[in-house]
């Protein structure tokens, strides 16, 4: 009886494997084939995310190098025999960003489930979007005396900015993004107002920079100003809040080759007729002088208002240059304000004496007011990228600490001593084009602003 019974359970044991075995190789199957399956699909997912990233990155060099450049990238991510890409542009309007879709298929052929013809090929699919911020920017240039002819035949930056510019702007795309031009010396205009078709009006702008005059890179700190010819940072914040999309990135590009050390007032003269009559007034890096400026007329002399200075009742008919009538504004038949000794500083909200120092330091702060009011703004905060051109900037630590703030750069506090980092607003970022007058210049501003661009494209896509 008990050989019996052994006999009986190698029987049953027989039975049970041979109804288990389609179990084991759905279990196999599903090892296998499933497996397969689950890592072409992380293959396909990696593809499209790393194309799809890739395409609207580059979507300012036109859609069909865009997309091969996707296409290269998602071959090498996907590995051996890669399906094709689709790519689904939507273009960007007042409402909507412009967005790319990729998706591709691929094909799986399985080894033990293709033994049920259902199963026996498998096509996992994955789609990836992106989106590009619509980009509104506004460049800030210094055209002040010293971005001329920087020693005998050399470049002192001028040149270099106009090689430079046309570069950096061809980045973007015209009829899409939407740039504006602001420069500044004694005065500060609106060169290019802002517009989405703007490769050829910022080019022929640059290149008819005229360089002279004062540096009036200042903003208007907690003044009203004019969206003419008020302070250049308020003029291109003035620009950039101009139009608004569902989805943007707002960005202010600030060029400059010094220290600002002009500011803007509307005085309040007293002599007949009174009224108050808007002066820019400094205009020098060092020393104790200063100029007043017409803030209407860029060219220099004509606009320095102090080189028609003549004080004393009766001025001569062949006035003097220079004189500053005891620190006051100009007193004269053709330029007159009377009653005016002192401005007031919004940094202190006292009377304040017109001297060099004064002024300098007013400019700067009125600045960093500005920019951080800009990097404050709701819904959209503005990013502000500066550079610094040549050995007035790379020479002096407290211009490139005060550069570094104006950007708001992270790394100022570290590499710049004295700057101020707000961690609570954006980061910006500040760089140092030191080799201005050289045969570097060109080359290395032409780097610096392709490093902004790349910054800016890449904070462009979501």
């Amino acid at each position: 009886m008990h050989g019996d019974f052994a006999h009986n359970d190698r029987g049953q044991i027989l039975v049970m494997f041979a109804l288990a075995l389609p179990l084991l190789i759905l279990f196999t199957a599903m090892a296998v084939d499933m497996g397969l399956i689950y890592v072409t699909k992380a293959k396909l997912s990696k593809a499209v995310d790393g194309a799809c990233l890739t395409g609207i990155k580059n979507f300012a060099l036109g859609q069909t190098t865009a997309n091969a450049l996707a296409t290269d990238i998602f071959d090498a991510n996907f590995g051996a025999n890669p399906p094709t890409p689709v790519f689904t542009w939507t273009a960007g309007t007042a409402t909507t960003p412009v967005s790319l879709q990729v998706k591709a298929t691929a094909t799986v052929n399985t080894y033990f489930m293709k033994y049920l013809p259902r199963f026996a090929t498998w096509y996992p699919s994955d789609t990836a979007t992106a989106t590009r911020s619509n980009l509104v920017m506004s460049l800030i240039l210094d055209r002040s005396g010293s971005m001329g002819t920087g020693c005998s035949g050399c470049d002192g930056g001028g040149v270099a900015l106009q090689n430079a510019v046309p570069h950096f702007v061809s980045d973007f795309v015209n009829g899409t993004d939407h740039i504006a031009l602001i420069s500044f010396g004694s005065n500060a205009s609106v060169d290019v107002p802002l517009t989405a078709s703007f490769l050829s009006p910022i080019d022929s702008a640059v290149q008819n920079l005229s360089f002279s005059g004062a540096t009036f890179g200042t903003g208007a700190g907690t003044s009203s100003y004019s969206t003419t010819d008020g302070p250049p940072l308020s003029m291109a914040d003035n620009q950039n809040n101009s139009i608004s999309f569902v989805q943007e990135t707002k960005v202010v590009v600030y060029f400059t080759d010094g220290l600002m050390n002009t500011i803007q007032d509307t005085l309040n003269c007293t002599n007949n007729p009174p009224g108050p009559t808007l002066y820019n007034y400094g205009g020098y890096d060092s020393g104790t002088t200063f100029d007043f400026l017409n803030p209407m007329i860029a060219t220099y002399p004509a606009g320095d208002i102090s080189y028609y200075y003549a004080c004393g009742a009766n001025p001569p008919s062949n006035p003097g240059y220079g004189l500053d009538c005891n620190g006051n504004p100009p007193d004269n038949a053709s330029y007159s304000c009377r009653g005016v000794t002192t401005f007031i500083s919004q940094q202190t909200g006292t009377p304040t004496a017109f001297n060099r120092a004064n002024i300098t330091k007013e400019a700067q702060w009125r600045a960093i007011y500005t920019a951080n009011a800009m990097r404050s703004e709701s819904p959209v905060a503005t990013y502000v990228f500066i550079i610094g051109l040549g050995s007035a900037v790379a020479g002096s630590v407290p211009t490139e600490a005060f550069l570094a703030t104006l950007a708001n750069d992270p790394n100022g506090p570290s590499n710049y001593s004295g700057a101020v980092y707000n961690a609570s607003l954006p980061a910006g970022l500040f760089l140092v084009v030191p080799d201005c007058p050289s045969s570097a210049c060109t080359t290395e501003l032409n780097t610096a602003f392709q490093t902004i661009a790349a910054k800016i494209l890449l904070r462009l896509t979501q």
